[in-house]
């Protein structure tokens, strides 16, 4: 970028001319609201045509608290339009129930005006992000939501608590599949009082727009 001629200005230093020109160029160069908005708006209308999937899943956990478990399973995961989620792994009930809490899905944007207050937070140029408030109070304070200009997929989310403090913060990589995005992989940070763990999680074999029983996301 050239550096623009200051003219001179009787009554006026050097520095405030400077000042003024500086903030005159911050201006041109930063992303405007309606950039942002128009990220939103896009979200809110990715994957029309799709309605349900299954897919497989492979979650490796390393724990770094009691009592060091570190297992690494498969399972199915399931979604049905507009926001419902849910995954079964080849395991024991009892580990099966607590690993259903790591494979977070985000609901889709369309479902945000619904559930938070949605609020732009910034856009560099490459990613926006979003703060979501739920609407219901509940243990989790707010998510932070990083988005990808280019695909209006969310590439980062991060669940902050508000009752005995900490976070879960996953990242993203995405997947076209028939002109869908759907996730590819997750990897993510648990850091909650009495428990501390790195996460990654693998997703294939999708089948879309297939029958989802009612059973799948009875619990």
């Amino acid at each position: 970028m050239a550096i623009p001629f200051l003219p001179h200005e009787p009554g006026r230093s050097l520095a405030a001319r400077f000042a003024t020109m500086l903030a005159a160029v911050l201006m041109t160069a930063a992303p405007s609201a309606a950039d942002q908005n128009d990220v939103y708006e896009r979200m809110q209308h990715i994957n029309p045509a799709l309605h349900s999937y299954e897919a497989s899943v492979r979650v490796a956990v390393v724990s770094h608290s009691f009592p060091f478990l570190s297992p690494t399973l498969d399972g199915t995961v399931y979604f049905r339009s507009p926001d419902q989620n849910a995954v079964e792994f080849k395991t024991v009930p009892v580990i099966a129930n607590q690993l259903k809490k790591v494979v977070v899905q985000l609901e889709p944007a369309s479902e945000w005006p619904r559930i938070y207050t949605v609020t732009p937070v910034a856009d560099d140029g490459t990613t926006s992000t979003f703060r979501l408030v739920r609407k219901k109070h509940g243990r989790i304070d707010h998510v932070d939501v990083s988005v990808d200009d280019k695909t209006a997929t969310v590439t980062a989310m991060t669940y902050v608590y508000n009752d005995d403090g900490g976070s879960i913060s996953f990242n993203q990589t995405w997947v076209a599949i028939d002109g869908n995005y759907v996730l590819k992989s997750q990897t993510g940070k648990v850091d909650i009082p009495h428990y501390n763990a790195d996460i990654t999680s693998t997703f294939s074999d999708y089948k879309l727009n297939v029958q989802v029983p009612d059973t799948v996301f009875a619990t």
